[in-house]
């Protein structure tokens, strides 16, 4: 019953990671035309991203006794989606280091998840597609964060590309909630 339940509520990681999607292909469509109203599309996706991850994790619970990360990146995403919504009123620099300040958030907490998904899997001798899916987080969150904070290219050609890294992000959530799946009809 209770693994029938997580199978359930998977959906909500499925549109968490379809709303990153999003956030994007609207990076990539918004990067030379930015304006007040495509951060605030951006800020709502943000947020109702958070709003998917807090209900799956909180519905979640019983059957995942270590919820807590799930709990922390649906935080992160409602505050920084509250705070690119608020933000892109203001510079597109502003806009952009909020933008930067969530990836190496995100970046923060999956490095360290994925040091504890490796730990657990450490055991079994072989490093778990958990562990894997987490180490590619990393590498597209911590991507964005230093196009968007460096911006080693400069400020305009930065913004151009930028919009790779949200997608990555959302096709791995996608796979990690297929995964998910698999291993509760499993048990």
């Amino acid at each position: 019953m209770e693994r029938t339940k997580s199978t359930q509520h998977g959906w909500l990681l499925l549109a968490r990671g379809i709303f990153y999607i999003l956030i994007g292909v609207l990076m990539f469509v918004f990067a030379s035309t930015y304006s007040a109203q495509s951060g605030h599309i951006i800020g709502a996706l943000a947020l109702a991203a958070g709003i998917c991850q807090l209900f799956f994790s909180f519905t979640n619970q019983r059957t995942d006794k270590n919820s807590i990360w799930g709990i922390l990146h649906g935080l992160t995403d409602v505050g920084f989606g509250i705070a690119i919504y608020i933000f892109s009123e203001g510079t597109i620099k502003g806009f952009v280091d909020v933008l930067g300040f969530w990836a190496m958030m995100y970046a923060f907490l999956q490095s360290v998840q994925a040091m504890y998904a490796f730990l657990a899997a450490r055991g079994a001798g072989v490093v778990s597609s958990t562990s894997l899916v987490h180490f590619g987080n990393v590498l597209a969150a911590g991507g964005l964060t230093f196009t968007l904070l460096l911006r080693p290219a400069g400020f305009n050609e930065s913004m151009g590309f930028i919009g790779i890294f949200p997608i990555i992000l959302g096709i791995l959530i996608v796979v990690m909630a297929r995964q998910m799946r698999v291993q509760a009809v499993a048990q």
